[in-house]
């Protein structure tokens, strides 16, 4: 498994860039739902048992289309990059165990864990300054 960690195969960078932009885009798509369908969605989440249903729907829709557009477009670099994966995958937890486990929804227990994986992914195979130079003495020698 280090062959993701090191980028010694020349193929890893792109499928890790291509699952990078898919898990972007699809946090994108999860996300305008919850401003375009409020209300369905605040009715969803008032089942978790949470307060303040209407703020947590839009604080987890901007998490997702902002977070979705910066991982997409890998803003703030590597390190960036993995902090946005970070904070995208604690929304999935927090699907994962409210819209899931508290709520009921099969959605929520596949989808959700899903894109905590992607995120996890992520995460691990962006490659910061220190593996990029790890990578340039390795391949030199």
């Amino acid at each position: 498994m280090s062959i993701l960690r090191t980028g010694a195969h020349p193929r890893v960078p792109v499928i890790a860039s291509l699952v990078r932009i898919i898990t972007g885009v699809l946090f994108v798509y999860f996300g305008i739902p919850k401003f375009t369908d409020h209300a369905g969605w605040v009715a969803g989440f008032g089942t978790f048992g949470l307060p303040e249903s209407s703020l947590l729907v839009y604080a987890t829709g901007a998490v997702e289309v902002l977070g979705g557009i910066a991982l997409a477009v890998a803003a703030g670099g590597a390190v960036g990059t993995r902090i946005v994966a970070g904070v995208l995958a604690l929304t999935m937890v927090g699907a994962t165990v409210f819209g899931g486990l508290v709520g009921g929804s099969t959605e929520s227990l596949v989808l959700a864990p899903a894109l905590l994986l992607a995120c996890g992914v992520v995460a691990w195979t962006t490659a910061g300054p220190a593996q990029r130079s790890t990578q340039r003495r390795r391949s030199i020698s």
